[in-house]
């Protein structure tokens, strides 16, 4: 996934904090248009904009110090669609959108949202931890009637599409491994849709096809998420991903099966792969082949070197 970032650490060493902040805030501006910013707050100022771009959406995240951040109707132009805007900070804070036309506001607490179209005037602080995903208008209106209605006022954080919604989110922003494909990222499109019209209120047989497809992806994420987390663990197992999820195994092992990998697969190939790299790196020469074996979730030596030649066609020894 291809990512514009905008950061402070990109900025020259020993300039004072003014001229940071103002170098940061013409950085942003040309690369993403303008919008105005000043610092809420004293203190030493960082930040960082990541955006993402897909087909047909957008999702843009800002973490740093306290900001203000505003955008009239003349400096948004003419974009369309609809902006889910989160309050994404770890720790119990409010952030305030404003949107002067109608003269309306959402204060949103920790995992809210709000709606409303890109196009329009807004303003929000003290943004330090937001996220936005923009949705064209057709893709929203297609699962969710009249979403216009829903604008301005704070969505509920709690709601089950919102949670997963999140985590999603959340997930691609962090990682930096998602390949380039088109096809990919028309899915991990079609899914953050639906998750987002599950949150604002899709209906009935829209409601059920975004619940298919959406929420089985976003699961499936996650457990996947938690795999690569957790497979170095010995004692690791599907148990223990279905109670971090609250599923059964059985559910994981099915959304687990629909990808053509099952969950033994997947962590022994993870564990074989772990293997391999610490194998092949001199700081590990003075580690037992059982030791490297124990670290990559191994019991037993021999099931390894099993394991380890079938997979790589030679013995943990050969390839040390």
């Amino acid at each position: 996934m291809q990512k514009m970032i905008v950061s402070t650490t990109d900025l020259p060493a020993g300039i004072d904090d003014e001229a940071r902040f103002n170098a940061w805030h013409d950085a942003f501006r040309s690369r993403f248009g303008a919008a105005e910013m000043s610092q809420v707050g004293d203190g030493p100022f960082h930040g960082e904009w990541v955006v993402a771009p897909f087909k047909e959406t957008l999702l843009g995240y800002f973490k740093g110090t306290p900001i203000s951040v505003a955008r009239s109707k003349q400096q948004a132009g003419a974009l369309d669609g609809y902006t889910l805007s989160f309050n994404f900070a770890s720790h119990a804070s409010s952030l305030l959108f404003s949107f002067p036309q109608s003269d309306r506001e959402a204060l949103l607490t920790q995992g809210q949202a709000v709606l409303f179209r890109p196009g329009e005037a807004w303003r929000c602080e003290p943004a330090e931890n937001c996220l936005s995903f923009r949705i064209p208008s057709r893709a929203l209106q297609g699962l969710v009637p009249n979403p216009g209605d829903l604008s301005h006022s704070p969505i509920d954080g709690s709601l089950p599409a919102m949670i997963h919604l999140r985590r999603y989110l959340g997930m691609l922003i962090a990682n930096d491994g998602i390949p380039d494909d088109p096809a990919l990222r028309e899915h991990i499109e079609v899914t953050l849709i639906d998750l987002v019209a599950l949150a604002v209120g899709a209906e009935r047989d829209a409601a059920m096809l975004a619940r298919t497809r959406g929420l089985r992806a976003a699961r499936c994420t996650e457990i996947l998420a938690e795999i690569r987390d957790g497979f170095a663990d010995p004692v690791f197992s599907i148990q223990r991903v279905a109670v971090r999820l609250g599923v059964s195994a059985n559910y994981v092992q099915k959304l687990l099966a629909e990808t053509g990998t099952g969950f033994s697969e997947r962590v022994l190939e993870l564990r074989l792969q772990k293997a391999r790299t610490m194998l092949a790196d001199r700081r590990n020469d003075l580690l037992k082949i059982s030791d490297i074996a124990l670290a990559c979730g191994f019991n037993e030596v021999s099931y390894f070197n099993r394991c380890f030649r079938r997979r790589f066609g030679e013995t943990p020894t050969a390839a040390r």
